[in-house]
This record gives C-alpha cells, structure tokens and sequence, in this order.
C-alpha cells in the first residue's frame, strides 16, 4: 500500500507509507508533491494535508482513469437500485428497517453525484468518451448476440439446422477478440526458410 487517509489528527489527511509506491500511482515525485501541499513527519512517515489528499486522488485519476471511472460506474449502478427499492438499515434503537427510495435518491443527490462528477472531472473527457464507446460496444455485442440466437432457434425450428449450424460455427470462431486485432510481428525467415516455386519459362518459337 503506498498510502493511506489518517484520521489520528486529522479528518481526510493522509499518511505516505511507500514514497516510490505513491510516486509512480500519481505519475510525480513525492516530493514534488510535498512542495505544494502542508505536510509534516509524524513516527516517521509523512503525512499530508487534506488538500494534499485532494491533490493525490486528483494526480492518480489522471494517471490511471479507467479503474477509476469502473467504479463511479458500479457505484452509480448501487445508487441506482437503491433509489429503487430502498436499502436495509438499522435504525437509532437497533431496529431493522428499509430506507425510503426517496431518502436515497436525496442522499445521492447531496453526496454520491458531486463525488461521481467530480472523479470524472479529473479522469478526462477523453477517458470518459473511451470507457462510454466500450461500454456500448460491450452492450451492442449482448444485443446481436442474443437476436442471432433468436435468429438461429427460428432456423432450426424450421428444419434448417444445417445452415443454423454453419452460421453458428462462423459466428463463434471467426469472432473478432483483441488477440486477432493486435498487429503479428513475426521472425524474418532465412533464406534457407524462404519457399522456392519454379515456374517454366513459355517457349518461344521462331519464325
């Protein structure tokens, strides 16, 4: 881990426990970090500002934004189904209950979104536009996954099961994956290994 929040002294502040660690999850120094942010050495590790954790989480997004925007993405979904259906909760007196959709979506409202909006923000329109055209490429594929498999039942059911089959044998084995998309470099052949084809010259006649 290379660092964590510390809450000892102070509420969001963080504490550096592997320098390097950090450095390369940020994409800078440590220590160009520590210039720009109060900080101060505590059992000997570092620890930073809350306007420095700020500046780590804004640093690591940059850096690595797909992660990021993954989990605003599977948050989002919670918050959704929460919004819903509500979410079982304990109340003051240790009472089992189920918040209101109501209550959720205010709550969402108030502190998920500017949390969700904010990440975003640092990730970068660009790993945001990224990760959305995946995402739809993603649901596109389920999509015509599924009519083909109507399409092929349909075949069969109407006494077409040769073609259904070849069709389904095409669809799975010349499927496009990112192992067929990746450029092959291959070894130069030798010249001992380059095949050789004769061809015979067309006679000519004379006149």
């Amino acid at each position: 881990m290379a660092a964590a929040l510390d809450w000892h002294h102070s509420v969001w502040s963080t504490r550096i426990l592997d320098a390097d660690a950090l450095g390369t999850v940020i994409g800078i120094q440590v220590s160009e970090l520590l210039e720009s942010v109060d900080s101060y050495v505590d059992e000997e590790e570092t620890v930073v500002s809350p306007e420095g954790t700020m500046r780590i989480a804004e640093y690591a997004c940059r850096v690595n934004p797909m992660p990021v925007l993954d989990a605003v993405i599977e948050d989002e979904k919670q918050y959704r189904e929460y919004s819903k259906r509500g979410r079982p909760t304990v109340t003051y007196d240790n009472r089992s209950t189920t918040s209101s959709p109501e209550w959720e979506y205010a709550y969402y409202l108030e502190h998920g979104r500017p949390v969700h909006e904010i990440l975003r923000a640092w990730c970068g329109h660009r790993a945001i536009t990224l990760q959305e055209r995946l995402a739809a490429a993603e649901a596109e594929v389920r999509r015509l996954d599924e009519l083909l498999a109507r399409v092929l039942d349909e075949l069969k059911s109407h006494n077409h099961s040769i073609v259904a089959e070849v069709i389904e044998s095409e669809h799975v084995e010349e499927r496009i994956t990112p192992e067929k998309l990746r450029p092959v470099i291959d070894r130069p052949l030798k010249p001992s290994e380059i095949p050789v084809r004769y061809e015979r010259a067309p006679r000519r006649w004379g006149r």
